[in-house]
């Protein structure tokens, strides 16, 4: 019996060894996705676009290299994601849906499909997890007090997704914010509503969810995160060389350290002590006798 337990307990540390890997190297990737991504919103829009593909075709080739590239990074993500679903029992087999081809839109509708397979197994684990974590920490007595803490986070995710537009406006960004080649910033754009939009639909930043990840992973570094994602982080960090005069070594220069200088401070003068001094000091405080 005890043998059960001690094989059961290894499975379950190696299957949690498996999972944090995963999701290092999970954020190994994003982290090295980021710049990119943002350096993206730069490239020009459309007519600006089709004008410089008409004139290079060097352009227009540079152009279908970067489109093949991310189709292939994608295609790549979701493989693996089809993998691990594959993998997981109690995935396998679970909302198939056809795959459906759209023309352009074949790889969002392929994006679309997995996370709709996903969605009931995903939630399910999540409120799991999550009601396993307030018992532990007694979270649970706060019942009744505080609402939507005790909520499970697939229905706080669904009720804030409810209305999507508030957070998709906060990701758009302005023209001049991100100075796009061959666009002059103009006014701001306005919507079909006639509200006036703060930013580019077809600019998109997602650095709040970026950095809330690597804080995340900061934090996590203290518990021993992997070295594969701490050094994927740290190569994207500008290195900063310490400021050395390299001819100074050898006794070559004198190395001295300027002090600032004194302030309030004022150097004794010598005086002539008068005759009476002696006996005012003998009578001070009425010790005369």
């Amino acid at each position: 019996m005890m043998n059960q337990h001690r094989e059961e307990d290894a499975l379950r540390g190696q299957a949690v060894k498996n999972q944090k890997a995963i999701w290092d190297k999970t954020l190994e990737m994003r982290f090295l996705l980021q710049k990119g991504f943002s350096t993206s919103n730069k490239l020009p829009q459309e007519p600006i676009r089709t004008r410089f593909c008409n004139h290079d075709k060097q352009i227009e080739q540079a152009y279908d290299d970067l489109l093949n590239s991310s189709k292939q990074t994608l295609s790549s993500m979701m493989e693996l994601q089809e993998a691990l679903l594959e993998s997981n029992q109690a995935t396998k087999g679970a909302n198939e849906i056809p795959s459906a081809a759209n023309g352009d839109n074949d790889e969002w509708s392929e994006v679309q499909r997995l996370q709709t397979r996903i969605t009931t197994f995903r939630n399910t684990e999540i409120d799991k997890w999550q009601r396993k974590i307030q018992v532990t920490t007694g979270a649970a007595a706060l019942k009744g007090k505080l609402h939507a803490f005790n909520q499970n986070i697939s229905d706080q995710v669904a009720g804030y997704m409810r209305d999507p537009s508030r957070m998709i406006n906060r990701m758009y960004l302005s023209n001049s914010a991100v100075s796009v080649f061959g666009k002059d910033v103009g006014e701001p754009r306005t919507a079909e509503e006639g509200h006036i939009m703060e930013g580019d639909p077809e600019l998109i930043d997602d650095s709040e969810f970026y950095q809330q990840l690597l804080k995340e992973f900061l934090e996590s570094c203290d518990r021993g995160a992997s070295e594969s994602a701490l050094y994927a982080l740290k190569k994207q960090q500008v290195k900063k060389r310490k400021l050395v005069d390299r001819r100074a070594s050898k006794s070559r220069k004198i190395r001295y350290h300027v002090h600032e200088k004194i302030t309030n401070f004022m150097a004794p003068e010598p005086m002539v002590v008068p005759p009476m001094a002696p006996k005012l000091f003998e009578n001070l405080f009425g010790n005369g006798n």
